[in-house]
């Protein structure tokens, strides 16, 4: 494969994810349910997310993640 084909298969690569991208950012930006900012550190949203019988997810604060040096 030529080299300057593998730099314009790489710029159409980029090119689709940046117009997924922003097609995602205008539908958030309108309300009409776009995908962006659904989800944050604190979990999803309860009805998007499905409930699993028996199983428990906990989000805890990066504070509580480190050792305590003594």
């Amino acid at each position: 494969m030529p080299h300057w084909a593998q730099h314009i298969l790489v710029l159409l690569f980029v090119a689709g994810a940046l117009f997924v991208l922003a097609r995602q950012a205008v539908a958030t930006l309108r309300g009409r349910g776009g995908k962006l900012g659904s989800c944050c550190a604190k979990g999803c949203d309860p009805q998007s997310a499905p409930k699993r019988e028996g199983e428990r997810i906990a989000f805890l604060p990066i504070e509580s993640l480190t050792r305590s040096r003594r």
